[in-house]
């Protein structure tokens, strides 16, 4: 799938190669990605950054172009359904009966090409999130622990840019599911705010309605980089959407301090999409 998304990402940016590529996905040590890129004679930086990897991943590689350090790069985030179950939780094998509140890992990948040349989607800046203590230890449920740390970042990011929510079309966060997304907009209107035009890529990745296998909705690395880079994108370019923040949410736990009863920490970056 990495190999795939890479492929095709150069292919419609028209490009051969690229200077540099930045990327991850769930596994231990980031092996998919290793794998997947020893095809690639390309200088690559391995990140990992759990399910904000996509946005942390464009961060950096965004940073390299913007400092003239190379002309271009690719960014890429990848996870998969059944090696997330298994190094989470349990073997698919098992059996084991999920909660309600868990949400369901996407299979697949997503990459994006940065580059100083002209394009119709411009970054504009990005907020670097902070590791947060939510006080959560509960794997069956991620979502709400994540999204303490997306309003830690959005509200850095709207005081830092000295910007409002009403100021984007599109306020879209990674893997909150329907428990965490709820969860965020009760933290903001504690705040007075009220956000009128956020969604949660978990939510609309899959029809949780109709699906009902996918228990809260999506998650994983590549459900924010899928949605974004596809279907966000798409709705970009036909100018239904001018700026949009991405935050890619992530839990930075393992099995072996969650079974030890450790706390999850959390954490969310920002990017600041426009249409040009």
């Amino acid at each position: 799938m990495i190999k795939q998304a890479i492929k095709l990402a150069l292919q419609k940016a028209k490009l051969n190669d690229v200077d540099l590529i930045v990327g991850g996905d769930l596994t231990n040590q980031i092996a998919s990605s290793n794998e997947a890129l020893k095809d690639f004679m390309v200088s690559f930086l391995g990140v990992y950054g759990a399910c904000s990897t996509s946005m942390l991943s464009l961060i950096i590689a965004s940073c390299f172009v913007n400092s003239s350090m190379c002309k271009n790069a690719l960014s890429f985030a990848s996870s998969n359904y059944g090696s997330a179950e298994r190094q989470f939780r349990y073997p698919l094998e098992y059996g084991v009966k999920k909660k309600q509140t868990a949400t369901t890992t996407v299979t697949g990948a997503g990459a994006v090409v940065i580059s100083t040349k002209n394009s119709k989607i411009q970054i504009i800046s990005a907020t670097i999130g902070r590791v947060i203590n939510a006080d959560w230890d509960n794997v069956n449920d991620m979502g709400s622990a994540m999204s303490y740390a997306a309003f830690d970042t959005i509200i850095n990011h709207l005081k830092n840019t000295h910007t409002t929510p009403e100021f984007y079309d599109l306020i879209l966060t990674g893997d909150l599911s329907e428990v965490g997304s709820n969860i965020l907009k009760d933290l903001f209107l504690q705040e007075g705010i009220e956000l009128k035009n956020y969604q949660d890529a978990g939510n609309i990745i899959f029809d949780n309605k109709k699906q009902k296998d996918v228990y809260c909705g999506g998650s994983g690395c590549a459900c924010l980089a899928l949605t974004s880079y596809g279907y966000i994108f798409d709705q970009m370019v036909k100018k239904k959407l001018k700026d949009i923040l991405l935050i890619g949410t992530g839990c930075l736990h393992s099995k072996i301090s969650t079974s030890q009863k450790e706390k999850i920490p959390v954490i969310a970056h920002l990017v600041h999409l426009r249409r040009v």
